[in-house]
């Protein structure tokens, strides 16, 4: 027969092993990706009078796939590799854009981005001039599997570097939001991702559509190597 001492030492330690599993999952809050929840405890081998510590996996906080998903320690190509770096991207034209026609094909913007882990996202243009607003930030969320949803707003001008036959414009002179959105998916590995873009450029009133377009994303994930 176990020592009643002993018994209550080994009950007191279980518990205390549940209760701070419990305490790092309710303090992780939305923002944490290193706290996570206990495994199923093991039950204590033969002969022994205390249970096995619990183990803590990885987790992060998701709204809109419900609850926490589990992050890998390495970038393995889980399903769980984040958007989170910086990229180079590339934006081709559907050809359905209105009312000024952009072809096929025909690359509409390239640049660099970089997604944070506090779902804020800055754009640096390629495409565009620095005098015409190269610089922009968006807002992402997860929206399912290695998908990612991005809302962006670009403030854009008209200047002396905008050519013909809306500029040049001396001196420079704002021109109105563009609306950009972004859906995009991380290929298993996590290192590329493609998806589909609109852009829609308005006037000053914030009312009035000058352009919409549409077409493909693609981006390659640049490392430190």
């Amino acid at each position: 027969m176990k020592n009643p001492v002993h018994q209550s030492i080994s009950i007191q330690k279980t518990v205390l092993v549940l209760a701070l599993g419990a305490i790092g999952l309710f303090t992780a809050g939305q923002a944490s990706a290193g706290c996570g929840m206990p495994e199923i405890m093991a039950p204590p081998a033969a002969g022994q009078d205390e249970a096995v510590p619990a183990m803590l996996i990885r987790t992060v906080y998701r709204p809109a796939t419900g609850g926490f998903i589990r992050v890998s320690d390495r970038d393995d190509g889980s399903a769980t590799a984040s958007i989170v770096g910086t990229w180079r991207f590339t934006f081709v034209s559907d050809g359905t854009a209105y009312p000024q026609p952009i072809p096929y094909g025909a690359t509409v913007d390239f640049g660099t981005q970089q997604w944070h882990s506090d779902h804020t996202e800055f754009t640096i243009s390629g495409g565009r001039a620095p005098s015409t607003g190269d610089v922009c930030m968006g807002q992402w969320k997860q929206v399912g599997e290695r998908t990612y949803k991005l809302n962006h707003l670009a403030l854009a001008y008209v200047s002396s570097d905008t050519p013909p036959p809306v500029g040049p414009v001396v001196p420079a002179a704002y021109l109105g939001p563009a609306i950009i959105t972004e859906t995009v998916t991380l290929s298993r590995d996590g290192d590329k991702m493609q998806g589909h873009f609109t852009i829609d450029q308005y006037a000053k009133d914030e009312m009035t559509l000058l352009e919409h377009i549409a077409g493909s994303v693609a981006g390659t994930r640049l490392t430190a190597d």
